[in-house]
């Protein structure tokens, strides 16, 4: 054996290690969290709801819980060019994207997005993760928007909610205040960023990591500099939200639960939100707290309707994701193994 071979073993050995650290808190936490939500709900009234669910709203809510992800697909395409990336080859990566988020305890799937474009079109990951970038900044646009009318619909949020909604908030105006920056001061900018970063990365990548940032920086200030395509991008934003929404008002009357639109457009945006905070693996536990804390704590929703509708839509959401994900990854010759076995090669280079 080889020291090359060895020391690789031993970096394997030691990621597959700290991985398996990480789902085991993950699941020690969503463990946790599921005993939490059984003390919080009356479970004889929630096993009433599910005994009672009605299969076709519950089949017709999972067709608009897959078309929001592949409108957000959609979406992500415009970023990263319509003709660089077909629409079916969009909304594979993004399905499995997904799932890989639902499944990780980080939200490892927006990297997957890059590897997966760099290993199927040569798009290089400095590029495509600079559109993986400004995707997620969509998806905190309605943020912005909540609190900008919360005024005129006189909601009373905890103090939890507001902690999630500045914070959401000061990212988005952390992101502004350093694409001002780029665009007034864009060579100093580069170099402080490249001065800082090598700080925290591995030395056999110190060297590759300006000009990554200088591509990375480059195209997402091509995406900026086009309104249009801005406009567009939020119109798709919009769509996907009300798909959300509407999702979450049928699952919600597949168990029996009537609710109205504002309140489950405002609940189910909250409730994404939230995910933007590491989550155990599956979203074990998370889901149903989030839910409850939300629907049942801030619009006064039945706790045991809630707590039904979370305890139904969670497992059939991960069949969704988990079966489409599978359907897509055999579409592009690839398994999941494989698809985690492309972070290895998650470092920036020539071809990054």
């Amino acid at each position: 054996m080889t020291v090359s071979s060895a020391t690789s073993r031993s970096v394997t050995s030691a990621r597959v290690g700290a991985a398996a650290l990480r789902m085991s808190i993950g699941l020690l936490v969503g463990l946790v969290l599921v005993l939490v939500f059984l003390r919080l709900v009356n479970f004889s009234g929630v096993q009433h709801r599910l005994q009672h669910l009605d299969i076709g709203l519950a089949l017709l809510c999972s067709v608009a819980f897959l078309g929001a992800y592949v409108v957000r697909a959609l979406r992500w395409r415009w970023f990263l060019g319509p003709d660089a990336v077909s629409r079916s080859r969009a909304v594979r990566v993004y399905l499995v994207a997904t799932f890989l988020n639902w499944l990780l305890p980080v939200r490892g799937g927006e990297l997957a997005k890059s590897l997966l474009l760099r290993r199927s079109n040569g798009i290089p990951v400095s590029r495509s993760l600079a559109t993986v970038m400004m995707d997620k900044v969509m998806d905190l646009l309605p943020a912005v928007a909540l609190l900008a009318i919360l005024p005129v619909v006189h909601l009373h949020l905890s103090r939890s909610l507001w902690v999630l909604l500045l914070t959401t908030l000061a990212v988005l105006a952390l992101g502004t205040v350093l694409l001002g920056l780029l665009s007034w001061r864009r060579d100093r900018t580069v170099a402080l960023i490249a001065r800082f970063l090598p700080k925290v990365l591995p030395g056999g990548v110190k060297d590759r990591v300006e000009p990554f940032i200088v591509r990375f920086i480059e195209t997402l200030l091509a995406i900026v500099r086009q309104p249009r395509l801005l406009i567009l991008t939020a119109a798709y934003t919009a769509v996907a939200v009300g798909l959300d929404a509407l999702f979450c008002l049928l699952a919600f009357r597949a168990v029996g639960v009537n609710v109205g639109f504002p309140i489950v457009l405002y609940g189910y945006t909250f409730y994404n939100l939230a995910y933007i905070l590491p989550t155990p693996p599956g979203q074990i536990g998370s889901n149903e707290i989030i839910g409850l804390l939300i629907f049942s704590g801030l619009f006064g929703v039945d706790r045991s309707g809630v707590g039904a509708m979370f305890l139904f839509s969670h497992p059939w959401t991960g069949i969704l994701m988990t079966v489409s994900a599978l359907v897509c990854l055999s579409a592009m010759g690839l398994t999941v193994r494989a698809t985690f076995g492309l972070t290895r090669e998650a470092t920036p280079d020539e071809h990054a």
